[in-house]
């Protein structure tokens, strides 16, 4: 074992990118999918193994010559905290080398006041390191944050008291951590995050080349070219801040605390959206109300990308239960339909799969792909 914030030569992240890929190669394998020789593919691959981020598996005896042996990731290789501050949810979770959550604790607040969040964030991160085994918390490669931009703007839209949300404006809670934690801290958009997820542990089809939305307590989203999530200047992806008619932004047209308000005011309980039993005849209609407007928004928002990008595919996730994301891509799709896309290719717009973890689950990955990714600048040598 060796330190795990240590810099990563370039063919050994070459090498746990191809085996991450494949889920498992031999060296043979690796050497030909690299174009390196056959033993400086033995070198890598016997180093990574002793720095326990390869695991041999069981070889596998052929018709002719030795048998193979299968190299496979590491769970325990190496971990990462993940931590998404939400408007709503702050939710740390804790990642093993294969993008399995180990350890999730989640609070819940009616907005995010600074003040008030630090602590629970500092407290919630030690929580779940204290989860942890040893060899776990020996193996840490980073912190991941994942956090809305610009939430000073957003006071009146999530209803917070005037100036609650201000100090977001001046606070710089990724060098907060980095210091108190003593770790490396990757920080990205929340449904950038949410995009990385998605990318990374669920995109069933293999698309490269997406434009993902992910309808949160606030609308967002995220761009993925070449199979990377793209950012450009920083904030590429943010499909909120586009505008859906009327001077309007989307954010303030297909967001789920608009669905959640028009829920409370029919005197019913916005919790029903996030579990899996069906929905009564009355909250059914409020949805379906709020479907007609929403899925027309963000039909446009998805023609426009269409337009600009043409990505492979425009996927589409939620936190909202399952089978309302079912119903809410099924209104999107049908919406563009009905929609001009005179000049344009098919969109094909898919269903997310990560759901209301997605952010969370993005904020773990992070790290890891700061670290061991194959173009991470940080350790290019």
């Amino acid at each position: 074992m060796t330190d795990a914030t240590a810099p990563i030569p370039y063919n050994d992240r070459l090498f746990l990118h191809l085996v991450r890929n494949a889920g498992a190669l031999s060296k043979a394998d690796l050497t030909r999918a690299s174009g390196l020789s056959a033993q400086s593919g033995t070198v890598i691959v016997n180093r990574l193994v002793d720095q326990g981020l390869l695991q041999a598996g069981t070889a596998v005896r052929g018709r002719v010559g030795q048998p193979s042996t299968p190299f496979t990731l590491n769970p325990d290789g190496a971990t990462s905290i993940g931590v998404k501050v939400g408007r709503r949810s702050l939710e740390v979770v804790g990642m093993g080398f294969d993008y399995r959550i180990l350890e999730r604790v989640t609070h819940r607040y009616a907005y995010p006041q600074l003040t008030d969040l630090r602590g629970v964030i500092n407290g919630t991160i030690t929580t779940v390191l204290d989860r942890l085994s040893t060899t776990q918390r020996t193996r840490l490669t980073g912190i991941g944050l994942a956090l809305p931009d610009q939430l000073a703007d957003w006071e009146d839209t999530i209803g917070a008291p005037r100036g609650a949300m201000a100090d977001w404006g001046t606070a710089d809670l990724r060098t907060e951590l980095q210091a108190r934690f003593a770790l490396p801290v990757t920080a990205l958009n929340d449904a950038a995050a949410a995009c990385l997820a998605e990318l990374e542990t669920g995109n069933p089809d293999g698309y490269e080349n997406l434009v993902y939305i992910y309808v949160g307590t606030f609308i967002g989203g995220g761009i993925a070219l070449g199979g990377r999530l793209f950012a450009g200047g920083g904030q590429a992806g943010a499909i909120g801040s586009m505008l859906a008619g009327a001077a309007q932004q989307l954010i303030d047209t297909a967001s789920l605390h608009q669905l959640e308000a028009q829920i409370t005011a029919a005197g019913l309980s916005p919790q029903v959206l996030y579990d899996a039993a069906a929905l009564n005849a009355a909250t059914q209609a409020v949805l379906d109300d709020w479907l007609a407007q929403a899925a027309v928004t963000i039909a446009t928002a998805c023609v426009n990308a269409h337009a600009l990008l043409h990505p492979q595919a425009i996927v589409i996730d939620t936190s909202l239960s399952e089978p309302l994301r079912a119903q809410l891509v099924t209104a999107v799709q049908t919406a563009t339909q009905q929609l001009d896309t005179r000049g344009l290719a098919q969109i094909i717009i898919a269903q997310g799969t990560a759901g209301v973890a997605a952010r969370a689950k993005g904020s773990g990955i992070a790290p890891f792909q700061a670290h061991f990714a194959v173009d991470a600048p940080a350790n290019r040598r």
